[in-house]
C-alpha cells in the first residue's frame, strides 16, 4: 500500500508561517508596487499639464490593474510554493484565492480590533503634544503598530497558504523521489578535458647487416683564391687585406681605406752612420 501525504497546517505564530507569508508578500510587492507608482506619477504629470480628469482616470485604472494583478498572483504563487515544498501543484485557482483571502481578512480584522486602543492613544499623544516628548512617543508607538500590522498580515498569509495546501494535498501519494525544484538545481562546473600525453616509445636503430655500406664522398679541397691583380691607377698593395685600395697621405703616409692599415712612420733623426 502506497504511503500518502499527511500535511499539518502551520501554527499562526510560527517561523514556517512567517517564511511562507514572506514568500508570497515580497513577490507580490515587487510586481504591484512599481505599477501603482507609475500610474500615480503619470496622473500627477497630466494634472500639472492641465489635464486633471485624464490624470485621475489613468491613476484609477493603474491602481485597479495592480489590485487585480495582485489577486491573480495569489493562487499562482501558492501553487509554486506547494510544488517546491511538497512536489504537487494546486488545482482550482479560484478556491485557492478565496481560501487564502478570507482567512487573511479575518486575521487582519482581529488585529485591527486589538490594535485600536493603542492606535487611539498614539494618535492622541501625537496630536496633543505635537512638539513635545509625548508627541514623539506617540509617533513612535504609531510606527511600531504599523510594523506589527504588517507582520500580522505576513503571518496570516503563510498560515492561510498552509491551510489551503493541506486541504488539497492531504491524502496524495508520497512522491517516490524527493522533489527538487528546477530553480534550486545547481549545475556542476564544466570539467576541463583530460589531455592524454602521447607515449613516446624508445626505438633502437640497428644497422642492417645485409644493406650495402654507404660510401662517403671524399672531401673536396678548397681552391685558394686567385691573386688579385692591381687595377690601373691604384696604389700599392695593402699588406693586411691584399687589396689595392690604398692612398698616400701627406702626414701619415700610406693607409688602406678598407681595413684601416697604416704604414709605420719612419723615424725622424740623422741617418745612421755607415
Amino acid at each position: 500500500m502506497d504511503a500518502t501525504l499527511t500535511i499539518e497546517p502551520f501554527g499562526f505564530f510560527t517561523l514556517e508561517s512567517l517564511r511562507a507569508g514572506w514568500y508570497m508578500i515580497w513577490r507580490q510587492l515587487v510586481r504591484v508596487v512599481p505599477l501603482v507608482i507609475g500610474a500615480m506619477a503619470v496622473g500627477a504629470a497630466l494634472a500639472k499639464l492641465g489635464m486633471p480628469v485624464l490624470g485621475i482616470l489613468i491613476t484609477t485604472v493603474g491602481v485597479m490593474a495592480a489590485v487585480i494583478w495582485g489577486a491573480v498572483l495569489v493562487p499562482k504563487l501558492t501553487s509554486r510554493w506547494a510544488e517546491a515544498r511538497y512536489g504537487y501543484t494546486l488545482a482550482a485557482p479560484g478556491s485557492v484565492w478565496w481560501g487564502i483571502t478570507w482567512r487573511v481578512w479575518v486575521a487582519s480584522l482581529v488585529a485591527a480590533v486589538i490594535f485600536t486602543p493603542p492606535n487611539f492613544v498614539a494618535l492622541s499623544l501625537s496630536t496633543a503634544f505635537a512638539n513635545g516628548a509625548l508627541g514623539m512617543l506617540g509617533q513612535l508607538l504609531a510606527t511600531l503598530l504599523g510594523i506589527a500590522n504588517f507582520a500580522v498580515t505576513i503571518l496570516a498569509t503563510g498560515w492561510a497558504m498552509s491551510r489551503v495546501t493541506a486541504f488539497q494535498l492531504s491524502g496524495m501519494p508520497v512522491p517516490s523521489a524527493p522533489f527538487v525544484p528546477a530553480s534550486s538545481v545547481i549545475e556542476p562546473p564544466p570539467v576541463a578535458p583530460t589531455v592524454i600525453e602521447p607515449v613516446h616509445a624508445a626505438v633502437s636503430f640497428r644497422p642492417d647487416p645485409v644493406a650495402a655500406p654507404v660510401s662517403v664522398a671524399a672531401p673536396v679541397a678548397l681552391q685558394a683564391p686567385a691573386a688579385v691583380s692591381a687595377p690601373a691607377g691604384a696604389g700599392k698593395q695593402c699588406p693586411k687585406c691584399g687589396l689595392y685600395e690604398t692612398e698616400r697621405g701627406t702626414v701619415i703616409g700610406w693607409y688602406c681605406r678598407i681595413c684601416g692599415w697604416r704604414e709605420s712612420p719612419r723615424p725622424i733623426g740623422p741617418p745612421a752612420a755607415r
